[in-house]
């Protein structure tokens, strides 16, 4: 009887580091919700009457097993992310100011990536994919421009993760929100996808 006692409580633990495991892994399907909005916001994209940004949902199906574990062993362990859940659009004094920082600057530099100048790369960042088609004088300012906005994109990443209580999760935010630049970029913009320029 005690071997059969160890043996369950055995199982036990090993399914509820499970369950705890599972709620700390990066919830990509939450975080393309949140860079759609940010992206069209930043973009100047349409509201709907209460002002949030029309975008399509995205929804990904969990996987059985997990579905599974999450259920029975709903009863034993408390969600790890109750103490803190998981809210990408969480604002501060900072988020929001970087929001408005790109959405101010955005439409200095849509020009530019409607004639091809500039690109989004794999990590999300603008580059200048031609700068011949950049007139000579405004070289310069396109330069610092897209300095600027690569900047104030990745300090936005980080506060993202910060807010979340996740800082390990800045690269995962950046590579949800370059895919999500790429999904959403007008046709004729560019893109890079290993280590080369294409056009959408």
């Amino acid at each position: 009887m005690k071997k059969v006692v160890l043996a369950f409580a055995g199982l036990l633990a090993v399914f509820a580091a499970a369950c705890v495991t599972i709620n700390v892994y990066f919830p990509e399907a939450a975080a393309e919700q949140a860079a759609d909005r940010i992206i069209d916001k930043v973009r100047g994209e349409p509201t709907d009457e209460s002002g949030a940004y029309l975008v399509a949902p995205v929804t990904r199906a969990e996987p059985l097993l997990v579905a599974a574990a999450r259920k029975s062993m709903s009863f034993v362990i408390a969600d790890a992310n109750a103490q803190g859940a998981v809210d990408f659009d969480k604002p501060s004094p900072k988020k929001t100011a970087l929001e408005n920082s790109l959405a101010n600057r955005f439409p200095q530099l849509k020009p530019f990536f409607d004639t091809g100048a500039i690109g989004v790369n794999e990590t999300g960042a603008i580059e200048i994919r031609d700068r011949n088609l950049v007139p000579l004088k405004d070289r310069n300012s396109l330069l610092q421009l897209v300095n600027a906005q690569n900047n104030d994109w990745d300090a936005l990443y980080a506060e993202i993760a910060n807010l979340n209580g996740h800082p390990e999760w800045v690269d995962s935010i950046r590579r949800t929100f370059a895919s999500r630049w790429v999904a959403k970029a007008d046709a004729g913009w560019w893109y890079k996808e290993g280590g080369s320029w294409k056009q959408k």
